[in-house]
């Protein structure tokens, strides 16, 4: 296992669930969902909180530094109530933006949960280019022309030892020039990437689960 992997187009995945771009800086998370449980409350549930928006924003500028990039870019569901933002929510999402704007550039590509864009003073873009790569929220339906990443999907993995014990953990799915990035909200307990291969272009798909921090590279490959 290790911090980060080389998957080509010099793109690297970390064992936080980020992609790095080190020629351009960047780094690519999505699916941060905040304020996922200010929506449990609405419904009429309860959500004990993990980590406040501002938290989050200082997780993200620290992974973001940490991996010498001055850029950090969202790709999709900065948000995660698809109604309008209360006052409360806007709290939430304006803490993490502060906490990640004292460091890094931030950029939001606009997710489905992102109705009516960021709730922040960052416009919220369907796509980003950044050098040679396609940064968009939903997974392409065809092979693109170019390298893309992508969140929405939030892939799970399960693996089993010999004795039948298992564990699930998040995981990239790597296809043909094209990275989907595991969620990163710590509540997405995310989908097996077996049952996301609909999804997706036909094609293998390679399985990086993140395990502790680390890449888990070990050979897990699904046909479509």
């Amino acid at each position: 296992m290790t911090p980060w992997l080389d998957i080509g187009g010099g793109i690297r995945i970390t064992g936080t669930g980020a992609a790095w771009i080190p020629a351009e800086r960047t780094v690519i998370v999505a699916d941060v969902h905040v304020g996922y449980e200010l929506a449990a409350q609405r419904r009429g549930g309860y959500l004990p909180p993990i980590a406040s928006g501002h938290e989050i924003g200082l997780r993200l500028a620290a992974m973001t530094t940490g991996l010498g990039a001055t850029r950090l870019v969202i790709a999709g569901d900065l948000r995660h109530s698809t109604r309008d933002a209360d006052d409360l929510e806007r709290t939430e999402l304006a803490g993490l933006a502060a906490a990640v704007r004292a460091t890094v550039q931030l950029d939001v590509v606009r997710g489905n949960h992102d109705r009516g864009g960021a709730m922040i003073d960052v416009v919220a873009s369907r796509s980003l280019r950044v050098g040679d790569v396609d940064v968009v929220h939903h997974p392409p339906a065809a092979p693109p022309a170019r390298w893309t990443i992508c969140g929405h999907l939030h892939p799970r993995v399960t693996l089993r030892d010999e004795t039948g014990a298992s564990a699930r953990y998040p995981c990239a799915m790597l296809g043909p020039q094209l990275l989907v990035v595991p969620a990163f909200s710590d509540w997405a307990g995310g989908t097996e990437a077996r049952r996301l291969l609909a999804e997706l272009p036909h094609a293998p798909w390679r399985l990086l689960p993140m395990v502790d921090g680390l890449v888990a590279d070990v050979g897990l490959v699904l046909e479509r």
